[in-house]
C-alpha cells in the first residue's frame, strides 16, 4: 500500500416563547400532556473557545430571550407512542415522517438564567446541569418519498415549514441545523443533543433534531436490522432537506452527525445528488444550500463513504470528518460487524482509485485527532470526544458558526491539503484569533 492512501485519512429565538403566552387552551393542553423524560443526559462540557477567551455562549441575547427552555424542531421516522396520556416517539419503525416542535429545558427549576449562563461558560461546573424536555407538539407526518409533490393533510406541514421560516428570519443568524444521532439512542436524545448544540452555538440558529428508530440495545445494531433502518430513513432525511429548500429563506442548511448516523446522512445525499444527474455542482448549491455536513466519530465504511463523496462533494460547502485512533466503539464495530475500517478512525485503507477519488473532493476536510498525541501529551480519545472534549467540541462550533478554514479555526495542516490535526498550542491559537464575541462568531 502507498503512502499516501494511509495518509489520507490519518498518516497525519423568542417569537416561539411569545406565541405560547398568546395561544389557547389546546396548545397549553399538547404541551401538558407532552413527556416529561424521565432520562437524564448531563449539559456537554463547555468548548475550550469560551474558557480561553473569556465570555459565553449566552453573553449578549437580549433580555427578552433569558428563558431556559430552548426550542427544537424535529422529523422522525419512529412512531408515535399509543399512550394517550402523553406525546412521545417509541423505537417502532414508520412509513411516514413526523414533524413538530419540542421544549427543552436546561437545569433544575430553581436554576436562574444567570447561573445558567455561568455553566455555560467555564469547564469547571459546580454541579451537572440536567438537560429534560418539557413539551412536544406533533403538527403533521408525511410520507418518506421526496420524489414529488408531499402531500399535506390540513396544512401541517406548511403551517410548520412557515413557522421554521419565520424563526429563521427573527433569528440572529439565518442558518438551520439538522442533527442526526447515533445508534443506541431515543427520542429524547436526539432532541436534547439538538438544544445543547444550539445552546452553545450562542443560540442564535434554528435547530433542527431527526431522529430515526434505533432501538436502546447495541446487538439491534451490530445484527444489522438497525442499520438497514438507518438506510431506510435515509429518504425521510433527503424530503427533510428538500423542504427546506424549497419552503424556507436559510442562507445555510448545515447537518452534523454521529457514529451510525453517518451511514444514514451519506445515504441521503448520495441520493439528493442522484435525483438531478444533469446539474452542476453550482446549481445544487443554489438549490439545496447546504453549508457544512460534518461527520463527527462516524462510523461509516470507508469504501462506502468514498462511493458517496463525489455526490457530497457536489452538494455541500464542506464536509468535515473527524477520526481518532482510540475510539472503542468504531474498533469494535470492525471486529464485529466486518466491512472496512471507519471513516472515524484515524487509519482508512484505500485502493489506488479511492485515493483518487478522495483527492478529488476538494471540499474535504479530515481531521486527526490523535495526531500529535505526544507533544499535546493527551490523546482525544473514546466515541464521545466531540462533544465530551473541550477542543474537539470547539472545532464543531467554529466549523458550523463561522466560514472560517481550518488554519483559521487553529489546526495546523498534516501531508495533504485535506488532512489536518490539533498541536499542543490550540488553545492559545484560539485565544490569538482575536478578542471575539459571540457577535463575532456570527458571519
Amino acid at each position: 500500500m502507498s503512502d499516501v492512501r494511509q495518509i489520507i485519512f490519518g498518516g497525519e429565538s423568542g417569537r416561539f416563547a411569545s406565541k405560547l403566552r398568546h395561544s389557547g387552551l389546546a396548545i397549553v393542553a399538547i404541551f401538558a400532556l407532552s413527556s416529561c423524560s424521565v432520562y437524564v443526559e448531563p449539559l456537554m462540557p463547555t468548548p475550550i473557545i469560551y474558557e480561553v477567551n473569556d465570555f459565553g455562549p449566552l453573553d449578549g441575547i437580549p433580555a427578552a430571550e433569558h428563558w431556559n427552555l430552548r426550542r427544537v424542531y424535529y422529523a422522525t421516522t419512529r412512531t408515535r407512542d399509543d399512550d394517550l396520556q402523553k406525546i412521545d416517539y417509541s423505537n417502532t419503525e414508520s412509513d411516514q415522517v413526523s414533524v413538530g416542535m419540542c421544549l427543552v429545558g436546561f437545569g433544575s427549576e430553581n436554576m436562574t438564567w444567570e447561573d445558567l449562563s455561568n455553566a455555560s461558560r467555564s469547564t469547571h461546573r459546580g454541579s451537572v446541569v440536567p438537560l429534560s424536555i418539557a413539551g412536544i407538539m406533533e403538527v403533521g407526518r408525511y410520507p418518506y418519498d421526496a420524489s414529488g409533490p408531499i402531500p399535506d393533510k390540513n396544512g401541517a406541514t406548511n403551517w410548520l415549514m412557515t413557522d421554521i421560516n419565520e424563526s429563521v428570519a427573527t433569528s440572529r443568524d439565518r442558518d438551520i441545523l439538522i442533527y442526526v444521532h447515533g445508534a443506541k439512542v431515543n427520542f429524547y436524545n436526539a432532541a436534547v443533543f439538538a438544544a445543547q448544540l444550539d445552546h452553545f452555538m450562542g443560540r442564535d440558529m434554528t435547530s433542527i433534531a431527526f431522529s430515526w428508530p434505533t432501538r436502546q440495545n447495541i446487538f439491534a445494531y451490530v445484527m444489522g436490522d438497525d442499520r438497514e433502518r438507518a438506510y431506510r430513513s435515509a429518504e425521510g432525511l433527503n424530503s427533510l432537506i428538500t423542504m427546506l429548500a424549497e419552503k424556507t429563506d436559510a442562507r445555510r442548511i448545515h447537518i452534523l452527525t454521529w457514529s451510525a448516523g453517518g451511514r444514514l446522512v451519506a445515504s441521503a445525499l448520495a441520493q439528493l445528488r442522484a435525483e438531478h444527474p444533469e446539474e452542476t455542482p453550482e446549481q445544487l448549491s443554489a438549490r439545496y444550500r447546504l453549508g457544512v455536513v460534518y461527520f463527527a466519530a462516524a462510523d461509516v465504511p470507508g469504501d462506502e463513504f468514498v462511493a458517496a463523496l463525489p455526490a457530497i462533494n457536489d452538494l455541500a460547502q464542506r464536509i468535515v470528518v473527524t477520526g481518532s485512533s482510540k475510539d472503542e466503539a468504531l474498533e469494535s464495530a470492525k471486529v464485529f460487524m466486518g466491512g472496512s475500517t471507519r471513516i472515524g478512525q484515524s487509519s482508512v485503507e484505500l485502493s489506488d482509485e479511492q485515493t483518487q477519488t478522495v483527492l478529488k473532493a476538494n471540499r474535504l476536510e479530515y481531521i486527526n485527532l490523535s495526531k500529535g498525541t505526544e507533544s499535546r501529551g493527551f490523546d482525544i480519545t473514546g466515541h464521545r470526544y466531540w462533544f465530551n472534549h473541550p477542543w474537539a467540541s470547539t472545532d464543531v462550533l467554529l466549523a458550523i458558526r463561522t466560514d472560517l478554514n481550518p488554519a483559521e479555526r487553529g489546526l495546523e495542516q498534516g501531508d495533504l491539503p485535506m488532512v489536518w490535526w490539533m498541536p499542543d498550542d490550540y488553545p492559545q491559537r484560539l485565544k490569538s484569533l482575536g478578542d471575539l464575541s459571540p457577535a463575532e462568531l456570527r458571519r
